[in-house]
């Protein structure tokens, strides 16, 4: 599946998912001012990074990769996918041993900044984050991102002034100049959680804002992940509807009196010790709540950088209040990330 994703803006390394440049939109990321688009080559996402060996890790390097920001919390970090899933090792081989080493001999850097604590992914706050993602609006998604922009403030400050501190994009050559460029090192920001979806989602569609994306463009940008995201889609689906943290929503949901779905197999312990019986069409509703905790709708976007709008006052207002950044940092966002098609 992932050999049929579009190149650009994705790239195919074995090992990771959803790894592509976000400016690399079709047509270019453009904002609003006219004849200025996102700079290339700069601002990748990708999801979690801890199955990379030596050859993947190089291949990422070679792309223009050279710093990793890591928003994922010790759980995942220790169990990779397992962390959310559920388990107490990353089975199924979720964590390569050695990776973070691996990924610094191969010459990059890597910034560990959790958006949660380790606390927030015991199965009762799992559930609880489960509860917002499986509704059947984009009700609940908002109000997951809203959470995530209410504790990323320290997060997302260290990789906006790592952006703000890189060099401008070097000046095109004049026309019928014969004169190369020199090559860029290679110190563009990866952005990772597990999926790339969520709190990565949410992270660059707070950037773009800023930079002036209009948010249709940002909408359509973050709808890639489904795409990104398609080769592991089943497996992850059915992982989560196995978790604890999944579970104890779905018996919380049948105690109350609305048919969700439990464990494959038809059965689950309720609360007092009987079995709850699942029906089939439960178990497809559960089945298609899974798949919308997966998604990523351009309407989940949309309305995410609404909320932006309306509870944080939007990006710039965001960055300077939760993320400390001054009016230099934001002009540095500006003059690094934003250049003249």
């Amino acid at each position: 599946m992932s050999s049929q994703l579009p190149q650009p803006p994705f790239f195919v390394v074995a090992n990771i998912n959803n790894l592509r440049d976000a400016a690399l939109f079709p047509g270019g990321l453009k904002t609003t001012e006219k004849g200025k688009k996102i700079r290339e080559g700069v601002l990748f996402r990708s999801a979690e990074v801890s199955k990379l060996d030596a050859a993947g890790w190089k291949a990422v390097k070679d792309i223009g990769v050279g710093r990793v920001f890591d928003l994922r919390s010790k759980p995942e970090v220790d169990k990779g996918w397992a962390g959310i899933t559920g388990g107490d090792k990353g089975d199924g081989g979720d964590v390569r041993p050695g990776w973070i080493e691996v990924m610094e001999g191969a010459g990059v850097e890597r910034d560990w900044v959790p958006v949660f604590e380790a606390s927030d992914y015991s199965p009762e706050r799992l559930a609880e984050r489960y509860a917002k993602y499986m509704g059947e609006d984009v009700s609940g998604f908002v109000q997951a991102y809203q959470d995530i922009l209410q504790n990323a403030g320290p997060s997302f400050r260290t990789i906006l002034l790592y952006l703000a501190s890189l060099p401008p994009p070097p000046s095109p050559p004049n026309p019928g100049s014969t004169a190369s460029s020199p090559s860029a090192p290679a110190d563009g920001a990866l952005i990772h959680c597990t999926a790339g979806k969520d709190r990565t989602g949410i992270f660059f569609g707070l950037l773009f804002s800023f930079l002036g994306v209009d948010a249709r463009l940002i909408a359509q940008e973050y709808h890639l992940t489904d795409l990104g995201l398609a080769s592991i889609r089943d497996d992850v689906v059915g992982r989560l509807m196995l978790s604890s943290g999944f579970r104890k929503y779905m018996d919380s949901q049948m105690d109350g009196g609305e048919a969700v779905v439990g464990e494959q197999g038809g059965g689950e312990q309720g609360r007092g010790g009987e079995e709850n019986i699942v029906p089939p069409e439960v178990l497809d509703k559960g089945r298609q709540a899974a798949l919308r905790m997966v998604g990523a709708s351009k309407e989940t976007m949309l309305a995410s950088l609404e909320m932006l709008e309306s509870v944080f006052g939007g990006a710039e207002r965001y960055m300077r209040d939760f993320c400390g950044l001054g009016d230099e940092d934001l002009d540095g966002l500006r003059r690094a990330l934003v250049v003249r098609e």
